[in-house]
């Protein structure tokens, strides 16, 4: 963890935006090798922006380039309205008002919770801030202990006190409950996002877990080879995905032929439903995306399926099922209703909601960026 002290802005100088970050055409290279790729962002003062992506997309060197770590190759970074990098320029962390914490935490372990929280802070006001960051993150009366002393989920927020206590205007976490059992994880995660919109801090938060993504994300951004896939608020990022990448990363999702006779949207399991005004392309392969639960199974010796495979989920069975075409769907059923594996099956699309298509990858009609209409 590094608590990196803010800007010492000039008397009287102010930056008027509500804009705390801004990454605009951000690209990073290693040794020949593209890290991030015209990467575009934009984070408002007190949002709390999840990035997330399969290992090896970028959304660590991002982090570090917005913290000054990594100088950036081309692009521009702006933070609270500033530049601090561009192609020509890379401002030192030690100039910039962020605050990062790490997957370890790096607290000292021979120096107590407090003295770890008001560590580079200025002597004037340092116990005031510490007090005052102990009790915002549930931790008075443990300013005497060691960090051995505490759980992981208590050193957790010992880490996040540490970075919150020098006020920066951006905090960046890399993947902070990486080290967390799942119980524990869940807890400190709810715990951390009320502690972050408490502050007010405004929060770029990286993560390869979706589910963790659409929990802690007032946005959430979809990062692939370096770049943004989509950013958007998490119920759209699940449901209306730009991508078929995005809907595949961000929940199970199957995608199947539609031909299109006339107004109708024809699939090997039955009708798909539209949105009024729904334009299909023009000589171009058209495919509905379908969550499990967007299925409706029911044993039928007439049915166009067999069940392969069935996972129990206390609530409910998720099977797969291969149909006459030789496609594997995914259909999440109650767990009053029990098939069996190797049992012949009906399936239809659900009708009471429109679905989502795509054309060669790209949702069809085109999902506007976050913030257009």
């Amino acid at each position: 963890m590094i608590g990196l002290p803010g800007i010492r802005k000039k008397r009287g100088e102010s930056v008027q935006t509500d804009i705390a970050l801004r990454c605009t055409g951000v690209s990073k290279t290693f040794d020949g090798t593209i890290a991030v790729e015209e990467f575009d962002i934009e984070v408002k003062r007190g949002q709390i922006l999840a990035l997330v992506g399969p290992s090896g997309c970028g959304k660590t060197t991002v982090l570090r380039m917005i913290a000054g770590l990594e100088a950036l190759d081309t692009g521009r970074i702006e933070i609270g309205g500033e530049t601090v990098a561009t192609s020509g320029r890379h401002t030192g962390p030690d100039k910039r008002s962020v605050g990062i914490v790490f997957q370890d935490y790096a607290l000292f372990p021979h120096m107590t919770v407090s003295a770890n929280v008001g560590f580079g802070l200025d002597r004037k006001g340092r116990d005031e801030r510490v007090v005052e960051v102990l009790e915002l993150v549930g931790l008075s009366g443990l300013g005497e202990r060691l960090p051995s002393e505490l759980s992981g989920g208590q050193q957790q927020r010992v880490a996040l006190a540490r970075t919150l206590a020098s006020r920066p205007d951006v905090l960046l976490l890399d993947e902070p409950f990486s080290n967390l059992d799942a119980g524990l994880r869940e807890r400190v995660r709810a715990e951390i996002r009320e502690i972050l919109k408490a502050a007010g801090t405004t929060t770029v938060f990286v993560t390869h877990d979706q589910q963790e993504a659409l929990f802690m994300g007032d946005l959430v951004g979809v990062q692939v080879g370096g770049r943004i896939e989509q950013v958007d608020i998490p119920e759209r990022v699940f449901h209306r995905p730009a991508t078929s990448f995005v809907a595949r990363f961000m929940g199970m999702a199957d995608f199947l032929p539609v031909n299109v006779l006339g107004p109708r949207l024809v699939t090997e399991v039955g009708p798909a439903r539209a949105i009024p005004g729904f334009e299909p392309p023009q000589d171009a392969p058209l495919q509905v995306m379908a969550r499990p639960d967007d299925f409706v199974l029911a044993p039928s010796d007439e049915g166009q399926g067999v069940v392969i495979d069935r996972v129990f989920q206390g609530w409910a069975y998720t099977y797969e099922v291969e149909l006459n075409s030789g496609l594997h769907i995914h259909c999440q059923m109650p767990h009053l209703l029990s098939i069996d594996v190797g049992q012949r099956v009906l399936v239809n699309l659900r009708r009471d909601h429109p679905q989502m298509f795509f054309s060669d990858g790209a949702a069809v009609p085109t999902v506007p960026r976050y913030g257009q209409t």
